[in-house]
């Protein structure tokens, strides 16, 4: 039998360690996936996944339940992966190598794989163009293009996830779009 939402928080901030385990199996992976994409790197990847879930259980008692338990547990796994961003130098795994077991297709700008040799060598050097530009997007652009163009997630829910106003979260993607736009380019000429 499946329990609400509403009733697991209710267990989990009693100390219920079942409900408790369950949240951090429920949403592991998202936060696990975000670390990556953002930080690119899969030892880092499972500090703020480490991080973020013992910031969510310390906070749990005061989680006030505005926002659905998703939306603040990205917040949280958000704050601590641009902590570590702007604490080092990065290296941005490519889309391509990133896990792909959630069902979700990264390679929405590579249309066919089983292509001819040819497509297939203009298909790479495109990922690997496409990585290159991303990595490059100031901060606040990546951020918004990950969560919107990689992760699927809604406007709405990212402009709750990082404390912006819609019309901010729409600039920062449409700006995103066109950085990439020109960076692309400039990267083919």
């Amino acid at each position: 039998m499946e329990i609400s939402e509403q009733e697991l928080v209710r267990l989990a901030k009693q100390g219920d360690q079942i409900a408790q385990a369950k949240i951090v199996k429920d949403h592991e992976k998202m936060v696990y996936n975000l670390g990556l994409k953002l930080l690119g790197n899969e030892d880092t990847a499972e500090c703020v996944l480490q991080e973020t879930f013992l910031k969510v259980l310390q906070a749990l008692p005061d989680f006030q339940e505005k926002s659905q338990l998703s939306t603040w547990i990205y917040r949280i796994a958000t704050n601590q992966a641009l902590m570590r961003l702007r604490n080092r130098k990065r290296k941005f795994v490519p889309i391509d190598e990133a896990p792909d077991d959630d069902g979700k297709d990264y390679t929405v700008f590579v249309r066919s794989l089983d292509a001819d040799p040819l497509d297939n060598v203009l298909n790479q050097e495109l990922k690997q163009k496409m990585d290159r530009a991303i990595e490059q997007l100031p901060e606040n652009y990546k951020t918004v293009f990950v969560m919107k163009d990689i992760e699927g997630l809604a406007l709405k829910e990212i402009a709750d996830i990082l404390d912006l106003s819609l019309p901010a979260v729409k600039s920062n993607l449409h700006r995103a779009r066109i950085t990439l736009r020109n960076k692309l380019s400039d990267m083919w000429n």
